[in-house]
């Protein structure tokens, strides 16, 4: 069965590039008014207004995965989905060959994960889930429908992320917490305690020090050989 992608820019291209070594992409499909006039092709492969997909990729030969970012807390990807399954579309899902699947770990439809990933025993992953290389999650975690997990996320064990969250680069939640739906987790923060729905988390970003790199290497001797 041939897949079809939904999207046409990043990481549309990024899932081309992953699940083109092992799955037959046929080509790409983004709502009319996503497309450049002119523009006819994406990644070397068809590129098709949505309401015209059906016409070329018939959806009983043809799956599809939705691979747009979290724009709007991912309700973008959620609607997609939803279109995509109302034309007919089985919803297919991606998972790199280097991910360990464990007897007991559940996958829903339209989920994409990347290299790299640690899937713990027990842990079940909702509906639409994108998750980036190097993450880590616990045993017996549920993470809810629609999240956008980037890359180095750990995430402790029994923890319950609510749906349609967004976890930024090598952020990390703490054991047997409850995540509410929604919640925006910046790089490098670290979540500790329960959080409500809507809720917005970060981190202070690096500060620069006065001192140039050479002199601060001498600065806390380690400056010579």
């Amino acid at each position: 069965m041939g897949l079809v992608i939904y999207g046409n820019g990043a990481m549309a291209k990024v899932l081309h590039a992953y699940a083109g070594k092992t799955r037959e992409v046929v080509g790409f499909t983004v709502d009319r008014h996503c497309i450049a006039a002119g523009e006819t092709a994406f990644c070397g492969l068809p590129l098709l207004p949505f309401d015209e997909v059906g016409d070329h990729f018939p959806p009983d030969r043809h799956s599809m995965i939705v691979m747009v970012g979290f724009l709007d807390m991912n309700a973008l990807r959620a609607q997609k989905c939803a279109e995509a399954r109302a034309m007919g579309y089985s919803l297919g899902s991606y998972i790199h060959e280097s991910v360990l699947r464990h007897d007991d770990v559940a996958i829903g439809d339209n989920c994409v994960v990347l290299d790299h990933v640690s899937l713990h025993p027990g842990t079940r992953l909702g509906e639409g889930v994108f998750i980036s290389s190097n993450v880590n999650i616990g045993h017996d975690c549920v993470i809810g429908d629609y999240n956008w997990i980037n890359s180095g996320v750990a995430i402790a064990g029994r923890t319950t992320l609510g749906s349609a969250g967004f976890w930024g680069v090598n952020a990390s939640a703490g054991d047997s917490l409850n995540i509410g739906a929604r919640n925006f987790i910046g790089a490098n923060t670290l979540v500790a305690r329960h959080t409500g729905d809507d809720e917005v988390y970060l981190s202070e970003p690096g500060v620069k020090f006065r001192l140039k790199s050479q002199a601060f290497l001498r600065f806390i001797g380690m400056g010579g050989a």
